[in-house]
């Protein structure tokens, strides 16, 4: 009778112990999303503080990660789960444009087709426009003028670029600063306008992602004397660059030495060689920027530029001696 008391128990405890769940699935709420995006935030303080580089790109690696642990182990609405393919888009987009800003190119472009396909999970227009702005300058960064000017384009085609002005500002002003390599400058100028009108429309009070606070009037007018450094206009070129310096946060450390750094090549193209030299060498890279990053890789281009503007000008040897 013992026996098959046993015997019987024992199928009954098995059956028991396979239909309890191993582990219960943590709930994920709009909590986890706030802490989530105050991480992003955050990262993107990070950046406009000590420039892109090794750290910040390890981690936004390390929170899209985070994002998409949150999506397999736990248990969440559609809504949300939409916002954490959102931020793991972002998350994996700020680790792209800290290998662009570190020149990197191999490594941009796997972050770039993650976030990509994060993006396009989340149905996220903001997030998507912001990816294809990161594309423009991978493009730009390799020489690819028509794949920038396409990448451009396709930001034009997110929905935040058609539901915010400011948005729109945006993808102008990178259109504009990518045609003039593809020798369409009666278009860049154009672009440059439209972004003008498109920034004016805008509201300053409508909430959007830390990604897009770097975007403000110094911004416009930095890629404006962008633009117009590429259109071989030194001089408006100039005007634009030091309004943007005027304008900058004191926080933004990268913008500022990449704007300066351009100054100093529009100087540099009025024919002012002592000007040129005296601005680049006030230039300090941030904390945060590799020795390949993108404001060493302008300063050696400066110097090769100056080297070939004005090769036996005492300026030239004093500059050489001590960049060498």
């Amino acid at each position: 009778m013992r026996r098959r008391t046993f015997v019987t128990a024992v199928p009954a405890a098995a059956l028991a112990g396979a239909t309890a769940p191993v582990c219960a699935r943590s709930t994920v709420g709009a909590s986890d999303v706030r802490r989530l995006r105050q991480e992003l935030a955050d990262l993107s303080k990070l950046d406009d503080r000590e420039g892109s580089g090794p750290e910040l790109e390890k981690r936004a690696i390390a929170l899209a990660d985070k994002t998409v642990d949150l999506q397999r182990n736990g248990s969440a609405t559609s809504r949300i789960r939409n916002h954490l393919y959102s931020l793991g888009a972002a998350a994996t987009a700020m680790a792209m444009w800290a290998t662009v800003d570190s020149r990197q190119p191999v490594r941009a472009q796997r972050h770039l087709e993650r976030a990509t396909h994060l993006a396009g999970l989340s149905g996220d227009g903001q997030v998507q426009h912001q990816i294809w702005q990161y594309a423009t300058m991978l493009a730009k960064q390799r020489g690819r003028w028509p794949e920038a000017v396409a990448a451009a384009e396709a930001a034009m085609s997110a929905s935040a670029h058609r539901r915010d002005p400011l948005y729109a500002s945006l993808s102008h002003a990178r259109l504009a600063a990518s045609l003039p390599g593809t020798g369409d400058h009666t278009r860049a100028l154009r672009a440059l306008e439209r972004a003008e009108q498109a920034f004016e429309r805008a509201d300053p009070h409508e909430w959007r992602p830390a990604s897009m606070d770097f975007y403000t009037r110094s911004e416009l007018d930095g890629l404006t004397g962008i633009t117009h450094l590429w259109l071989g206009q030194p001089e408006r070129a100039e005007y634009h660059l030091h309004r943007s310096l005027a304008a900058l946060r004191p926080d933004q450390h990268r913008n500022r030495a990449f704007y300066a750094v351009n100054v100093a090549f529009a100087q540099l193209g009025q024919g002012d060689p002592e000007q040129a030299c005296t601005t680049a060498a006030g230039v300090i890279a941030p904390p945060g920027s590799t020795s390949a990053g993108r404001i060493p890789h302008l300063l050696d281009s400066f110097t090769a530029k100056l080297n070939t503007a004005a090769p036996g000008a005492r300026i030239t040897r004093e500059w050489n001696a001590r960049t060498a």
